[in-house]
């Protein structure tokens, strides 16, 4: 599971129909909302960055570099600054990539893009961090999109 939504009822049950979920990876520290519940209730383990204050939050897998951290043979966590402090991305398969709020899909400009009015920490730790992914050769970027 990237990123964790309210605990409710429903998604719960479908959750468990899929056969649960053993890995919670929160990119930044707005987007956690019920993980503690979803940790409690499937056993899975959180990874998060230290800078985004996974210690005070009892996150069992705590990354505190900013170098890419390769967290199965699948998933890589690569810190990406910016947003927040803590911010990281996620690259599955070295192909797709969920990026949280570091990037999302500008439909006018029809490119991936980034906001600086939502920028909490450091817009040119950002851009920085942008121009990291770059240099990465990314086959392709999927935006990680939250169901409100």
């Amino acid at each position: 599971m990237i990123d964790s939504p309210r605990f409710a009822t429903q998604l719960v049950r479908k959750i468990e129909a899929a056969s649960g979920v053993n890995l919670m990876f929160l990119t930044h520290r707005d987007d956690v909302a019920d993980h503690a519940r979803f940790a409690k209730k499937f056993g899975c383990q959180r990874v998060m960055h230290a800078d985004d204050g996974a210690g005070r939050l009892g996150i069992e897998r705590v990354i505190s570099c900013n170098d890419p951290v390769e967290l199965d043979h699948d998933l890589i966590a690569i810190p990406v600054p910016g947003h927040t402090r803590g911010h990281m991305v996620l690259l599955y398969r070295n192909k797709y990539l969920f990026t949280g709020d570091h990037l999302a899909w500008s439909p006018n400009r029809k490119t991936l893009t980034a906001f600086r009015s939502v920028c909490w920490y450091s817009w040119e730790a950002q851009t920085r961090s942008m121009e990291k992914l770059l240099r990465a050769h990314l086959e392709r970027c999927i935006e990680w999109m939250k169901t409100r």
